[in-house]
């Protein structure tokens, strides 16, 4: 008996070792390769009420619905973000364009500034870095100089790089536009032969594996949604204390940028702290670091609590994957992980899945048993 219970238990760790690899594989080296279908799914599924909708209210052929929806979804949202695109880089170009000016103009004389009060401070009380500060001073400057010489140069590299890689991009975002037309124009009869392909029970599992998606995706929404409130909040708050003009666009600008893993809050206000430091607005660049090290304390402790608390994990769950995601995947890793897990939580409460046991307790919200109509069901009888 106990050699059997070892038999399952080594069978079913090994059974998850190669399901976790192949995970692993997907998501390290053919993520990319599916996207633009996985977007043009993603994006199907959103318009999907919208397409139900029109063919209910207005008696539109579904086909011609989800054409329509996916004109107007797409018109959307590349307006919004050509806007946007072209915003953020004429306000770059104009920036790296003029930082070699600001370097002259600005922070060379704070640098000599800077280094002249330090050569002050350390004669008056005898200390023995003025000879130090009088032979690397100068240097110190012109590497600063060197060193933004150098940004403009890489700036304008990865411009052109990026200019390089515009194809590609262009044919991916084709394919993922016709791509998500037809998934449109006929996601019903699709996902119903998709999921006629696979025998009953696994049909019941990708239907539970589904709402799961739904429900944990709408969540995890939420949940950034929230943290993005409390940042835009502390930096409003911070940045009218310290009198910064037009305090709202910008601090709505970094808490933006302080969803993406790469970026963050940092990004923003720790140059700008040094460029006050360098023109001698000392108490100002201190109190961008006292903001910046407030809002990075704050998140670290709510994060893992409101995104644990909406999808139904452990504070210390989350936070487990979310460095275990960046470690392992980067800025898809912060994201994809925690996602993850909480799907497989999902459906482990409601059933679909028998890893491990938890009390009823132990997810406050459980996927409901009762289900929509399925796509294949809805194919089969459109027929």
């Amino acid at each position: 008996m106990d050699q059997l219970r070892e038999r399952r238990f080594l069978y079913k760790f090994a059974f998850w070792v190669v399901i976790l690899a192949i995970v692993y594989v997907f998501f390290k080296y053919l993520l990319h390769l599916v996207m633009p279908f996985l977007v043009a799914l993603i994006f199907a599924m959103i318009m999907r009420p919208m397409v139900r909708l029109l063919v209910k209210r207005l008696r539109l052929p579904k086909g011609f619905a989800g054409v329509l929806v996916t004109i107007l979804f797409y018109l959307i949202i590349g307006t919004l973000l050509v806007l946007l695109f072209l915003r953020v880089i004429s306000g770059l170009s104009r920036l790296f364009a003029q930082l070699p000016d600001l370097y002259r103009d600005t922070l060379e004389p704070g640098l000599v500034a800077l280094f002249s009060r330090l050569e002050n401070f350390a004669g008056e009380y005898n200390l023995s870095i003025e000879d130090t500060l009088q032979a690397y001073g100068p240097e110190l400057v012109s590497a600063a100089g060197n060193a933004v010489t150098n940004i403009s140069t890489r700036v304008v590299t990865w411009v052109s790089s990026f200019v390089t890689s515009l194809p590609a991009f262009i044919i991916r975002l084709v394919i993922c536009i016709v791509a998500t037309f037809f998934m449109s124009a006929d996601y019903e009869r699709m996902t119903g032969v998709l999921m006629r392909l696979f025998p009953e029970r696994m049909q019941q599992f990708l239907r539970d594996l589904r709402r799961s998606i739904g429900k944990i995706g709408k969540q995890y929404g939420l949940s950034y949604f929230l943290i993005l409130c409390i940042t835009f909040s502390e930096l409003l708050i911070g940045l009218a204390i310290l009198r910064v003009n037009r305090f709202v666009l910008i601090a709505f600008l970094i808490a933006v940028l302080d969803i993406f893993p790469v970026l963050g809050t940092g990004a923003v206000l720790v140059p700008w702290a040094i460029i006050a430091f360098i023109q001698g607005r000392i108490g100002f660049g201190i109190g961008l670091l006292v903001l910046y090290a407030l809002i990075t304390i704050i998140r670290q402790i709510i994060e893992p609590k409101i995104v644990g608390k909406h999808v139904g994990m452990h504070p210390i769950i989350t936070l487990a994957c979310m460095f275990i995601g960046t470690s392992l995947f980067g800025g898809y890793g912060l994201f994809g992980l925690p996602i993850l897990m909480a799907i497989v939580l999902e459906l482990n409460s409601s059933g679909a899945i028998h890893i491990f046991r938890l009390n009823k307790t132990d997810n406050p919200n459980p996927v409901p048993a009762a289900a929509e109509p399925e796509d294949g069901d809805e194919s089969v009888s459109e027929k």
